[in-house]
Order: C-alpha cells, then structure tokens, then sequence
C-alpha cells in the first residue's frame, strides 16, 4: 500500500485574477478550512443519565481560515487580495495539498487584512478568508 503522508512544505493557495485562479505569492503560512457540519442540541428532561444530545440540522459550512503572506502590495496576487477585501463580491479562491492530492475549490470573501512589522521578520499581512457556498473537491491539478 502507497505511503500518501506529506509534509506541509509546499500547499498553494490561489486566487481569481482576470478569470484564472492564480497560486498567491509568497506564502508562509496557511490553514485549510475546516469543514463543520451544524448541530442541534436537543437534551430532553429525560434523556438517558442526564448527557446531551444532538442531530444534524442539515446545514454545513467551511470556517473561516488565516494565511500568512510576505507582504509587496506591487504583487499581482496580493493586489487581488486587497481588490477582493474592497469587493462585496465573492472571489474564486482554492487550497491545494503539498503534493497536490486533494484541491479544494469555493468562492470566498476576505474579511480581514492585519499588517505585521516584527523587528526580526518580514512584513507580512495575516489574510482571513470566509468560504462561502459549496466547495468542490477534487484531485490535484
């Protein structure tokens, strides 16, 4: 049986520019968006030894997740970023595995941008991306 364990070195994150999805620059580093399905509690008075208990509402979503970028404003990729945090438009966006295995893809609004000036590191910019509506999951590219 094929080993398919990875190490995180190497994950792409893209955004749409001109209507391409467009890996950003200059990554250090990023989570990939966690998949919670929404549940309702439904604890009865009677329900066995007093534990609670829950059932699937039906409802999902993909959570919130920050990357880390090296920060130049004069990169292509960036700029999409900050065009796309002055847009009340969605943008096409997706994350990739190391090996590129699985690709996530899912239209998703940028609802912070936090500049970082540390002394003895770079100037970075901590993005957090909203998935919004459904991903699609597919095999690399």
């Amino acid at each position: 049986m094929p080993d398919n364990r990875q190490g995180g070195y190497g994950a792409v994150l893209k955004i749409t520019v001109t209507a391409v999805l467009t890996a950003i620059v200059h990554v250090m580093d990023m989570e990939f968006p966690e998949f919670e399905k929404i549940l309702a509690e439904i604890t009865a008075h009677d329900s066995p030894g007093g534990y609670a208990e829950f059932i699937s509402t039906g409802k999902r979503k993909l959570n919130s997740f920050t990357v880390k970028l090296v920060w130049d404003i004069s990169e292509v990729t960036h700029a999409a970023v900050v065009a796309a945090f002055d847009s009340d438009n969605s943008v096409e966006m997706s994350v990739e595995d190391p090996n590129g295995d699985e690709v996530i893809v899912f239209d998703a609004q940028i609802s912070k941008l936090g500049r970082i000036a540390e002394q003895e590191e770079g100037y970075a910019c901590d993005v957090t991306i909203q998935p919004t509506g459904i991903p699609v999951i597919n095999g690399g590219s």
